[in-house]
């Protein structure tokens, strides 16, 4: 018996303080969505701790008690025991409690996590702490977002303060929210079944196409959160990712006001300006918005900001130091970011756009391999499934590459 010393103490070793709180840790509750589930766990855990204890010493007092010792081979068996009553009824009884001692809590939990409870609406409201312009008939609302699932990318939409697709503003991959208030999220899907999941802020909810679905959140910290798509939802699910930027509520009003800004233009004659030429006349307008420059753009992301985001490539490509950005998270500050590095973004942005076969060399032979997303549809024409539409790609030589990246770098 004493190998399951050994092999408990391997066992325990992965349940370190440090890996309990990683990035994506639901053990690290940060908001009262994600602390009544982990409660709810929590309570299962102990339960389950109890009557495995009970029902393991059980049996494993019967093993010691009645095992065959020596001599006693030929030894008559130990009188039994059948049909008493009070003992299985006792049993169902304890089964019976076990259940409601789970089922309480759990229902409980079920309809606080439904929806914005009424406590928490008075100071969540937007006439209680934002001091942008809003709609009168959403000042005594809670903020509402609106996320969209598509393959493999996640779009935000604010629609009481402006920022949606059809007004030609939306935010993709890296949703910001006030700290300390309520967010109600509607959640759709443009294609198939999503699933949205921010660990240390919420447990995950499905994205499902013809159906609405909503959650609500609410971060009691500020920082930057990871989340993902939680359901596998075709070639580059495991690369669905996105960011969740929890601020202070009078930052969030100043963010609000540079989304809906115009995108800055590049200076006449330099190599952005070219850039930007090049990004109508390769055709990026066709599915990128720009906002005051490009405005047709809808099916893929919106760039009007898109250098001044964290990450590319639904949030896959990360523009931070990694070294730097790792050693905060082995201290255990997964919420904490480091600048980031413009050397980093340049390089991302050139990988990201190079790796949809675009970026050739004379011979017109791609130079840089799909490895970033498997499947993307980026300069791929046929993606829109239109009757007669000619299969063509955009293609982009190592100059006209370098002019469309200073051009997007520009873009904060």
């Amino acid at each position: 018996m004493l190998w399951i010393l050994p092999l408990a103490a391997l066992i325990l070793s992965g349940c370190s303080k440090a890996e309990w709180m990683g990035r994506q840790s639901a053990m690290d509750p940060k908001g009262p969505v994600a602390q009544v589930q982990f409660d709810v766990f929590m309570a299962t855990v102990w339960l389950s701790l109890v009557l495995f204890v009970l029902v393991g010493g059980a049996l494993v007092y019967a093993v010691i008690r009645y095992r065959e010792r020596a001599g006693q081979a030929d030894a008559p068996p130990p009188e039994q025991g059948h049909g008493n009553p009070l003992v299985e009824i006792g049993l169902i009884m304890a089964s019976v409690a076990s259940l409601v001692v789970i089922a309480i809590p759990t229902l409980e939990a079920i309809w606080y996590v439904d929806d914005v409870p009424e406590e928490s609406r008075p100071a969540s409201k937007l006439s209680a702490w934002y001091k942008g312009k809003v709609a009168p008939e959403a000042a005594g609302e809670v903020l509402t977002i609106d996320v969209i699932g598509k393959q493999w990318w996640f779009r935000f939409e604010y629609p009481q303060l402006g920022l949606t697709q059809q007004g030609k503003r939306s935010i993709p991959n890296e949703m910001v929210i006030p700290r300390g208030k309520a967010v109600r999220i509607n959640l759709r899907s443009e294609d198939v079944i999503h699933s949205f999941w921010i660990p240390k802020v919420a447990g995950k909810v499905d994205l499902i196409p013809g159906r609405r679905n909503h959650m609500w959140i609410q971060a009691d910290e500020t920082g930057h959160y990871y989340g993902q798509c939680a359901e596998f939802c075709g070639d580059s699910h495991a690369y669905m990712l996105f960011r969740c930027v929890v601020v202070e509520p009078e930052e969030f009003a100043a963010w609000v006001e540079r989304q809906k800004a115009p995108a800055p233009e590049p200076v006449a004659g330099s190599l952005a300006a070219k850039g930007k030429g090049l990004f109508a006349a390769k055709t990026c307008a066709m599915c990128h918005r720009v906002a005051g420059q490009f405005e047709a753009g809808g099916f893929g992301p919106d760039l009007s900001r898109v250098a001044a985001r964290t990450t590319l490539a639904g949030a896959w490509l990360d523009h931070r130091d990694p070294a730097a950005q790792m050693s905060l998270d082995a201290k255990g500050n997964t919420e904490a970011t480091v600048p980031v590095d413009p050397a980093r973004q340049r390089a991302n942005l050139a990988r990201w756009i190079g790796s949809s076969g675009v970026l050739v060399d004379a011979a017109g032979k791609p130079l840089i391999p799909q490895d970033v997303k498997p499947g993307n549809r980026m300069h791929y024409y046929k993606m829109f499934g239109v009757a007669g539409l000619r299969e063509t790609r955009t293609t982009l030589t190592q100059e006209e590459m370098d002019a469309v990246v200073e051009y997007l770098m520009t873009l904060r």
